[in-house]
């Protein structure tokens, strides 16, 4: 398996705006011996009100210049084009993602799937805009909505020379959210609507665990299905578990969630997942909680030789 290099994502909440802590954090990734960085895009306070902070950007970028490391970047997790009430400042954040993007050297933006919360409490507020549609029907319109805004979106990014990755998602209760985020065929499915080159798959193999165990889908196929669409992988792991108990520190004893443990750690048959992506040549990011920061170096090599095998 020949890629691109290995990264670590940061954690928004523990750089939370501060110079300092990111510098401090991007010091524990380098020194692990990563090549990359996956940036989070709410956790630099560079773009306030939809738009680029000009000063703030200059600021990031100097942390960012020490440090011999490729970025990509990760926008907002709450993040949402079909979001009824905050559309359109989501979309102006994506913008501003984008240039963000641009102007520190990432090639490459992660977007967490699109949903819409469609209960019959609230199904009401559609109605202005849609008529008296529902369920199915109405998501159907949200889909070819939601594709064009990506398609936009994606034109922006390829004058930028950046490529979005969709990220396959986890929904803990969808008995009110809509989404092609579940199934990595849905998201492909939604790719391929949009339909440019440079809208992709960040294929979140965790995720796809999760996700396959509770939904009951085959999780080689999905891998193997979605591969000639990704772009970008996001890989960490866990028990197959599809249980929260609310707090990171009441989950991990029983293997509950989305756990983002160091790739061994977890019951995800990486080598073989591995073996099926032989093919993948891009960036391998590293999603792992960051209380696991002292097993970062081993992390690396164990990914190292995950790779080579």
């Amino acid at each position: 398996m020949s890629v691109r290099g290995i990264g670590i994502s940061l954690n928004a909440d523990m750089v939370n705006g501060d110079l300092d802590a990111l510098e401090k954090h991007l010091g524990y990734i380098a020194d692990a011996g990563c090549d990359y960085a996956e940036l989070i895009m709410h956790g630099l306070d560079v773009v306030i009100g939809g738009r680029v902070h000009p000063r703030r950007l200059e600021l990031v970028r100097r942390v960012l210049d020490r440090f011999k490391l490729g970025y990509t970047l990760h926008l907002p997790y709450e993040l949402n084009l079909m979001s009824l009430e905050k559309g359109e400042d989501y979309y102006r954040g994506f913008e501003a993602g984008i240039e963000l993007a641009s102007a520190i050297g990432c090639d490459t933006i992660v977007y967490h799937s699109s949903y819409a919360v469609l209960n019959d409490s609230n199904l009401e507020h559609y109605f202005k805009q849609y008529g008296k549609k529902y369920h199915e029907e109405l998501f159907a319109i949200l889909l070819d909505e939601d594709a064009n805004r990506l398609r936009e979106l994606g034109r922006l990014a390829q004058g930028a020379g950046v490529q979005i990755g969709i990220e396959n998602n986890i929904w803990y209760d969808i008995r009110q959210e809509y989404t092609y985020g579940i199934r990595p065929q849905d998201v492909v499915r939604h790719i391929r609507r949009v339909g440019l080159p440079n809208v992709g798959m960040t294929l979140d193999i965790g995720h796809c665990y999760l996700t396959s165990i509770a939904y009951g889908y085959d999780f080689k196929d999905a891998i193997l299905d979605a591969l000639p669409y990704v772009l970008h992988l996001h890989v960490h792991d866990n028990f197959g578990k599809l249980k929260d108990a609310k707090s990171y520190m009441s989950n991990l004893p029983y293997g509950y969630g989305d756990l983002h443990l160091p790739i061994g750690w977890g019951s995800i048959p990486y080598p073989e997942v591995f073996d099926w992506l032989r093919s993948y040549e891009g960036i391998v990011n590293m999603e792992i909680e960051f209380r696991f920061y002292p097993h970062f170096q081993e992390c690396v090599e164990e990914m190292k030789k995950l790779l080579s095998a």
